[in-house]
């Protein structure tokens, strides 16, 4: 099979994790001119009882910040598109969607 120079591959990666040091992270092991757009952060709240049989007064209250990202990648070469999917195994706090299409040049 033989690759076309009139195709442009888009890759298109929406991650997101608990702990932003590793979003931080992902974004140092990519090449330095990518764009991201940095997307809501979704909080979950929730309370436990402290004890389960006595005090139903005493409760503690607990929050989860989940920090998202998006960001895309557009090469004529798809070996540079792999190579950011490679990247993206490496990390384990982070979680990815991605989603590769390739299109013709106009």
């Amino acid at each position: 099979m033989s690759f076309s120079s009139n195709l442009v591959y888009k890759c298109e990666v929406w991650s997101s994790s608990a702990n932003i040091k590793s979003l931080k992270l992902l974004f140092l092991l990519l090449p330095f001119f990518q764009r991201y757009r940095g997307l809501s952060i979704n909080i979950k709240r929730f309370t436990l009882l402290k004890s389960p049989l006595g005090n139903k007064k005493s409760k503690d209250q607990f929050e989860k910040c989940e920090h998202r990202v998006h960001f895309c990648l557009k090469s004529i070469k798809p070996s540079n598109i792999l190579a950011c999917v490679h990247v993206l195994t490496f990390l384990t706090e982070v979680k990815c969607k991605v989603k590769v299409s390739n299109k013709l040049l106009d």
